[in-house]
C-alpha cells in the first residue's frame, strides 16, 4: 500500500489538468471529481480487509500465542493435525455438510486420545481464531465474492467502521475542522454520500485492483511453470526475434480487465439521463478504482528503471556484456538526480544498491506449511533486462503494506504536517474537554506533568491553545496521558510509541531515537510494557459513568468529544464508536486472549520490529562495498528483497531512485485516461468506439529504446517542473483518433467478465492455503 497520498497527489494534479470545458460538456461540476478520488483511495484502504493475509494471521496465533502457553504440546499438535486435514477435507465433503458434522467425522478418532474437556477448550480456541480472523472459506456459502461483513471476523469490521470514521474525516462536508495540507485541498461531499459510497465500494484486497504480480501460483519456485501469469509477454517482440515486454499477467490479464471496466463505463455514461447527477458520480467513483490500478503500474514495478536503462548514454557496447552494462548504469544512472547529488556516502550507495536489484528477478526456496509463499533465497537471482515486472506483495511485505498504511491514516489525521512524532491537533481539544468533566483524567495529567517535572499550569495551558509555544515542550506528558486513556490509538497512529514497546523500556526513560531505534532487550521485563499497554487497553474499552448520565468507553467518550471539538461528523462519530463497540465485544470472547484492538497492538508492535530490523540491516549494507552487486535474492534486509514490494515500489518520498519519475509517468497515464474517456462520452456517438486495450498498450508496455511519450513527459517535467497535459504529448493526443474499434466489436469488451474471473483466481487461491492456517 506504502503512501496512499500519492494516489491523491495525482488526482489533485488530475482535478487542475481536466479542462473545466470538458467538465461541463459531461455534466459533472469541478467538485464532483473528489467522487474519482474516493474510488482510487477505497482501493486502496480496502487491502485492510485481506482473507490470504488473515489466513496466515490465524498460523501465526496458533504458533506464537497459543501453541507457546499450552503446557501438553503433543496433544494439541494431533488435535491441530486433525483440524489441518478437516480444512483439507471440508471442500471434498460437500456444501452440504455442516462444520460440525463435517468436523466429527474428521476428528473421529481424537475422543479416545483427548479428554472431551481438552478437546472442547481446543476446539472453543479455534472457533475463537475464526470469529477474530474470518470465517474460512470452504465454510462461507453463496458467492464468496460478496461476503457479509461478519464473514470477515472481528479483525476485518473493526477496520471497515474504523476506515469509515477516518473517510468521514476526509471527505464529509459537515466536519467542521477540517484537516489541512494537501489532504485540505479535496472538496468535500455530504456525509451521506460518503456513507452510500463506502457501502458500495469498500471491498477487500484482490491483486489485480493494484497491478501486484499475482500470487495465484502459492509456491513462488513453481511459478516459471506457469509462463500464462509470470513471463513476459512476446507482444513488443521486435523485428530482430529479441524479446522485451511486461509480464503477462499484467500485459493480457491486468489490461483486460482495465478496458472492459473503461469500456463499461463509457457505456453506461452515454445511457445516464441528463439529470441523473448521482449516477455520473457514481461512474466517477468506478473510474477512480480503474485509474488507482493504471497509476501502480508505474509505482510498483520495475518499467522507469528499465526506461532509464534502455536509454542510458553511452549505450551498451556489442562487446559489452549485460551484467557489465547493469553496473555501469548503476553507478552512472544517478549521477544527474538531485537525490542522489545531495545524499551522504552512505545513502548513495544504498540508492545505487536498490537501483541495481530492481534490475534482476527472484529466486525463491520451495515453498512449505509455514511459507507457502516460498521464501526469497539467498540464491543468485537473474538479471531481468528484458522483463517488466510488478512488485510481489509477500509475507515479508507485510510490515510495508499495513504498517505504513496505518502511519498514512495518522498523517492525515493532522493534515499531513510534522514528523514520526506529531500529535492529532484533535488531541489536545479532546484531552482539554476531558479534564474539564472528570477529576480522575486532571489527576492523571497532574501526575505525569510532576513525573516529567513539567507544571501542570503549563499542560493546562498548551491543551487550550495547541499551536502556542508551550506546546512542544509539554507533548510527552500528553503522550503520558494518552497512553493511560487512548492506549490503542497511540499505538497504532504513533510510531515512537512502538518502537518504544519493541525496545521495551519505560515511558519515562525512553528517548526518541534519532536513526535506527534500541534493540529489544535479551531478558524482557515480566510483565512487558506490550502486555501493560494491552492490559491498559482492555481497562479503556470497560464503560465509566459521566456526569452527563451516560456510561461509555474511554474511545467512545474520546469520539464523542471528537465531533463537539468539531474534528469529526455525525456520521464519522457513529463509524468509529462502532469500530469500538466491536472491539469490546470481542475482548469478551475469550478470557486467554485480547480481542480485536489488543490483537492489532501485538500486531503492530510485531510490524515495528521487522520495520526496525530491516532498517538496521539496510544502514550494515551501506557500509559494506561488496553489497552493492550481491546477486542474492535476500541480501538480508527484508526491504531489499528482490522482486518484493518494499523494494520495487516507488510510492514514498523515501523509496527512491526515480520517485519523481514514477509519480509523473502516472500522473500523466492517469489524467490522460480520464480526459480521453470525458471527451468519448462527452461527444455524440458514432459507428465507432475507443479501443482501450489499445490505449492500455500504449502506456502500459515495455520501454522503447528511444523516444516515447515517456521520455517527452519526463523532459517537459524537468523543464518546467510541471507534470504535462495531455496537450503537450502528441504521441497520446493522437491516440483516440487511432485507437478505434468498429461498434459491433466493442461488444465483448462491453460484457467482458475478466474482472470477475481474477475475483475468482484469488478465491481459489484463498481455498488453497485455508488448510495452512494451522502451523
Amino acid at each position: 500500500m506504502g503512501d496512499i497520498s500519492r494516489h491523491r497527489d495525482i488526482y489533485l494534479n488530475t482535478r487542475e489538468a481536466i479542462p473545466i470545458q470538458l467538465l461541463g460538456r459531461c455534466r459533472i461540476a469541478r467538485a464532483d471529481l473528489t467522487y474519482l478520488e474516493m474510488g482510487n483511495y477505497l482501493t486502496d484502504v480496502s487491502q485492510f480487509r485481506d482473507p490470504v493475509t488473515y489466513i496466515f494471521a490465524k498460523q501465526r496465533v496458533w504458533r506464537e500465542k497459543i501453541l507457546p502457553r499450552t503446557g501438553d504440546k503433543g496433544t494439541l499438535l494431533r488435535v491441530l493435525s486433525a483440524l489441518a486435514a478437516y480444512a483439507t477435507a471440508v471442500p471434498l465433503l460437500g456444501a452440504g455438510r455442516t462444520k460440525n458434522a463435517a468436523l466429527a467425522a474428521t476428528l473421529g478418532v481424537l475422543p479416545s486420545l483427548v479428554s472431551n474437556d481438552r478437546l472442547a477448550g481446543i476446539l472453543g480456541l479455534d472457533d475463537w481464531v475464526d470469529r477474530m480472523l474470518g470465517k474460512p472459506i470452504e465454510l462461507t456459502p453463496g458467492k464468496r465474492r460478496r461476503r457479509s461483513n461478519a464473514e470477515y471476523g472481528y479483525i476485518g469490521q473493526f477496520f471497515q467502521h474504523f476506515i469509515a470514521g477516518i473517510t468521514h474525516l476526509l471527505f464529509a462536508a459537515e466536519v467542521p475542522h477540517k484537516v489541512s495540507g494537501d489532504w485540505g485541498r479535496i472538496e468535500r461531499i455530504p456525509e451521506r454520500s460518503v456513507t452510500s459510497v463506502l457501502e458500495a465500494f469498500f471491498t477487500q484486497y484482490y491483486p489485480h485492483e493494484h497491478t501486484d504480480q499475482p500470487p495465484f501460483v502459492w509456491d513462488a519456485s513453481q511459478r516459471d511453470k506457469a509462463p500464462k501469469w509470470y513471463a513476459p509477454s512476446r507482444r513488443q517482440r521486435d523485428t530482430s526475434g529479441r524479446s522485451g515486454g511486461v509480464m503477462n499477467a499484467v500485459d493480457q490479464h491486468y489490461v483486460q480487465y482495465l478496458a472492459e471496466g473503461l469500456s463499461k463505463i463509457e457505456l453506461e455514461w452515454r445511457k445516464t439521463l441528463q439529470s441523473d447527477t448521482e449516477a455520473r458520480r457514481r461512474l466517477l467513483v468506478r473510474t477512480g478504482k480503474i485509474l488507482h490500478g493504471v497509476e501502480d503500474w508505474y509505482f510498483h514495478s520495475n518499467v522507469v528503471e528499465l526506461l532509464r536503462l534502455r536509454g542510458h548514454a553511452p549505450t551498451r557496447a556489442e562487446a559489452e556484456d549485460e551484467e557489465t552494462f547493469a553496473r555501469r548504469f548503476t553507478r552512472e544512472g544517478l549521477r544527474g538526480e538531485a537525490v542522489f547529488a545531495a545524499a551522504s556516502r552512505a545513502e548513495r550507495a544504498r540508492l545505487q544498491r536498490r537501483l541495481y536489484r530492481r534490475l534482476r528477478f527472484p529466486a525463491y526456496e520451495r515453498g512449505n506449511r509455514k511459507n507457502t509463499a516460498g521464501s526469497a533465497s539467498k540464491q543468485t537471482s537473474t538479471l531481468s533486462l528484458d522483463h517488466a515486472y510488478p512488485a510481489f506483495p509477500s509475507q515479508q511485505d507485510t510490515a510495508h503494506t499495513l504498517l505504513h498504511a496505518l502511519e498514512n491514516l495518522e498523517r492525515k489525521g493532522h493534515g499531513g504536517r510534522g514528523d514520526r512524532t506529531e500529535l492529532p491537533p484533535w488531541a489536545f481539544c479532546v484531552l482539554e474537554r476531558l479534564v474539564a468533566i472528570r477529576t480522575d483524567v486532571r489527576r492523571l495529567v497532574e501526575q505525569k506533568a510532576r513525573a516529567r517535572g513539567i507544571s501542570a499550569v503549563d499542560v493546562m495551558s498548551a491543551l487550550a491553545a495547541p499551536e502556542g509555544p508551550a506546546a512542544q515542550r509539554v507533548k510527552p506528558v500528553i503522550v503520558d496521558v494518552l497512553r493511560e486513556w487512548l492506549p490503542l490509538v497511540l499505538t497504532l497512529l504513533h510510531e515512537s510509541e512502538r518502537q518504544r514497546l519493541v525496545a521495551d523500556v519505560d515511558p519515562l526513560q525512553w528517548t526518541d531515537p534519532v536513526g535506527p531505534p534500541p534493540p529489544a532487550p535479551a531478558e524482557p521485563s515480566d510483565p512487558s510494557e506490550l502486555d501493560r499497554q494491552v492490559d491498559r487497553h482492555a481497562k479503556a474499552l470497560e464503560p465509566k459513568a459521566y456526569p452527563d448520565g451516560v456510561s461509555e468507553s474511554n474511545y467512545e467518550r474520546a469520539v464523542r468529544l471528537m465531533s463537539d471539538c468539531g474534528f469529526l461528523n455525525p456520521a464519522g462519530q457513529a463509524s468509529l464508536r462502532r469500530a469500538f463497540e466491536i472491539d469490546r465485544k470481542s475482548q469478551k470472547e475469550s478470557r486467554f486472549a485480547p480481542g480485536a484492538g489488543g490483537f492489532l497492538m501485538q500486531f503492530a508492535i510485531d510490524l515495528q520490529k521487522v520495520l526496525d530490523e530491516g532498517d538496521a540491516a539496510t544502514e550494515r549494507l551501506n557500509g559494506r562495498e561488496a553489497a552493492l552487486f550481491d546477486p542474492a535474492s535476500d541480501n538480508g534486509s527484508f526491504s531489499e528483497i528482490i522482486g518484493a514490494h518494499s523494494l520495487m515500489s516507488k510510492d514514498t518520498l523515501a523509496s527512491s531512485p526515480f520517485f519523481d519519475d514514477a509519480k509523473v509517468l502516472a500522473s500523466v497515464a492517469s489524467s490522460s485516461v480520464l480526459q480521453m474517456l470525458l471527451e468519448a462520452v462527452s461527444a455524440a456517438e458514432g459507428d465507432s468506439g475507443l479501443d482501450w486495450q489499445k490505449i492500455l498498450w500504449q502506456l502500459i508496455r515495455y520501454p522503447l529504446p528511444s523516444g516515447g511519450w515517456e521520455r517527452a513527459a519526463l523532459a517537459l517535467f524537468r523543464k518546467n517542473g510541471k507534470i504535462p497535459r495531455l496537450r503537450e504529448l502528441p504521441e497520446l493526443t493522437a491516440l483516440p483518433r487511432s485507437a478505434r474499434l468498429p461498434k459491433a466489436e466493442l461488444a465483448r469488451w462491453r460484457k467482458g467478465t475478466k474482472a470477475d474471473e481474477l475475483e475468482e483466481e484469488y478465491i481459489k487461491l484463498e481455498l488453497q492455503v485455508s488448510k495452512y492456517r494451522y502451523p
